[in-house]
């Protein structure tokens, strides 16, 4: 299972320390949330949530799928709850209960994080893949199980038709079906590499158009006078 980390000394398991939430440790550190900071600052990176994945023993959903999933909901114009995310989030890895406060806010800084990013609309949203200092074919099918877990989120949320998207659109989706089943060859080279990276950047803006269009900002007549966009 690509993701999932478990940490070893020697041929013992070391125990998956707790995830340290930023957000936390910021307003610990100071009087209030400095202006400049948002949530999307304090995103859980890919190894601190395959940590916490650990550390719940959840052994069926990838850091990446996990992700992949919850950029599906919200593309698909999902929004939850603290409360509703932990729960469905929970259903989706196959935890029972959770064991640890900190995983807790672990899914809820990804939630709070990953809605920051895609609602600002800008090229600050990045897919939750691992680093190159996995093998290519490590990092190939983890793009591979984020794809599916868009799908799965982007198609449990619904209200979508095949009649209602635009054909960009289900080119973009039909692509990531593709890419969902991608594996590399034994021979993976220097130009394997540039295509797996330009696969990527496909994917994430693929994500962001798909978002953009079930996600559209309410217009200036759909705004009460004083109101404030969040």
């Amino acid at each position: 299972m690509v993701g999932n980390r478990v940490l070893f000394r020697g041929a013992t398991v070391v125990e998956v320390l707790g995830y340290e939430s930023r957000k936390v440790k910021s307003i610990q550190s100071s009087s209030a949330m400095p202006e400049t900071q948002s949530p999307e600052d304090y995103l859980p990176e890919y190894y601190e949530m395959c940590d916490v994945l650990v550390a719940e023993d959840s052994m069926t959903s990838s850091a990446a799928e996990l992700h992949g999933l919850l950029c599906g909901y919200l593309s698909a114009g999902a929004r939850f709850s603290h409360e509703a995310w932990l729960k469905l989030a929970a259903e989706l890895t196959d935890i029972t209960e959770f064991r640890h406060e900190s995983s807790k806010l672990a899914f809820t800084d990804l939630y709070d994080g990953v809605v920051a990013q895609l609602e600002q609309g800008d090229f600050g949203f990045q897919l939750l893949l691992p680093d190159d200092d996995l093998s290519m074919a490590e990092r190939a099918e983890a793009l591979g199980c984020w794809c599916q877990g868009y799908l799965t989120g982007f198609g449990l949320q619904g209200g979508h038709t095949n009649e209602s998207l635009s054909d960009e659109l289900k080119e973009a989706l039909a692509d990531m079906e593709q890419i969902a089943q991608i594996e590399l060859e034994p021979e993976a080279d220097e130009e394997s590499e540039a295509d797996l990276m330009e696969l990527q950047e496909y994917v994430r803006i693929s994500s962001m158009m798909i978002f953009g269009e079930f996600n559209a900002p309410p217009s200036p007549e759909e705004v009460a006078p004083g109101a404030t966009l969040h």
